[in-house]
Formats: C-alpha cells, structure tokens, sequence
C-alpha cells in the first residue's frame, strides 16, 4: 500500500482524515511545488493548484517541478501533470487564475488553505475570502530566512494584523533552494497536523534563519 509506512506511526484513521480533506494551494512557486508534492505523496484526497504565472528561467533554482523544456508553459499545467504522475489517489485541480481577480472565489469544498504566495496584497485578498473557522498555514521565505503560522479565521488575529508594517519589495525576491525546501515541508508538516485537529503553530510564527540555523516560535497578536 503507499501509504503503509505513514500508517505505521499515525495509525488509520488518522489517514482517513487525509483522505477526506481537500486543500488548496495558493501559489505554485518555490513553496507550493514542494509542499503540494509532500501532501500528495501523504494522501491527501484532493488539492487545487492556484497561480496564472508562467515558467521562467529564474525559476529553475528552487521549483522543482520545473525543467529548462517547460519554460513559458502554465505553471499549474506543469505542476498537476507531475503530481498526477505520483499516483491516482489525490484528486487535483488546476486554477489558473490570479488572486487579485474580482471575480475570484474559493472552492466551498475546502478544509483549510496553503499560503505560498509571494506578494502580501494576494495574501490579504486570500484571507479576506477564506471561511470562518477554515485554517489559513502561511509560509513565505526571502534569502535564508522564512516563517510558518497557523492562524483561523474569526478567532486568530488577521493576516493585516501581523504583517500592518509589510514593504514591498522591489525587482525579484532574492531566494534559494535550501530555504524553500525547509519552510515548505514546514508549511506541509503543519497543514497536516491542521487536519489531524493538532497545529504546533496555531498563533505562533516559526521563524528560522538557515545562515546560524536559528529557530524561534513567537506569539502573534
């Protein structure tokens, strides 16, 4: 069975729990590729894929769906038919569509959502559509440095509320592969332990810098 190994440590029903949540993934970059392999590979019944970008060349040092032969493809295209090529348990949807769209909306059918996306104003539009009481795990990186949070909406503080003094940055975000790697299985582990009823960061950021391997958890307000 695929998932024999994981069972053997966090039992059945645990697993049937995977199978009946569905997720979706916001931002299929550095951060989603890796975290929407990790849950596919756990079980999860369905995710939807969201982002309307294109593969680029930039992109190739730390996404790791993504080869030189896919450059100026749809990244969601790219990314469903690498994780379908996994196995045929987890239902996966492409959208391929920009946050920030008027029209945008989220699937009634989710049990939480995966931030990682790059840019704060597609975050705030994200949060303000999520349903009362859905998890919202937000995961960002930027050069060795990134941070995890659980927060729920109606009774965690807003996503307004803690990044109120966010910059935005200008030209690319200067990224690498290890950081991406390390908040993302992170963001992953936390979307799981989510739907177990078991978040580690429910109102507490994990904040790592991978250039001393520092790790701090704060309390956020």
């Amino acid at each position: 069975m695929i998932f024999s190994r994981q069972i053997a440590f966090w039992g059945e029903k645990k697993q049937l729990r995977l199978q009946k949540s569905t997720i979706f993934i916001a931002g299929i970059g550095g951060l989603g590729c890796l975290l929407s392999e990790i849950l596919v590979r756990s079980g999860i019944g369905k995710v939807y894929l969201c982002d309307n970008g294109i593969i680029e060349k930039p992109d190739l040092n730390r996404q790791i769906f993504y080869t030189q032969k896919d450059i100026g493809k749809r990244k969601v295209d790219i990314a469903t038919k690498r994780l379908s090529e996994i196995h045929s348990f987890t239902e996966i949807v492409p959208v391929g569509v920009n946050i920030k769209d008027k029209n945008f909306i989220l699937p009634s059918d989710i049990s939480g959502v995966a931030d990682c996306l790059d840019n704060f104003e597609s975050r705030f539009v994200l949060w303000d559509k999520l349903p009362r009481n859905k998890f919202y795990v937000h995961a960002g990186v930027e050069r060795f440095y990134g941070q995890v949070v659980t927060l729920i909406k109606g009774s965690s503080p807003t996503l307004r509320d803690i990044f109120s003094n966010y910059k935005v940055l200008e030209g690319p975000i200067p990224v690498c592969a290890h950081s991406v790697s390390v908040i993302s299985s992170i963001a992953a582990t936390e979307v799981v332990k989510n739907i177990f009823n078991e978040p580690v960061l429910l109102n507490r950021m994990l904040v790592i810098d991978l250039s001393d391997f520092t790790f701090i958890k704060l309390d956020v307000k």
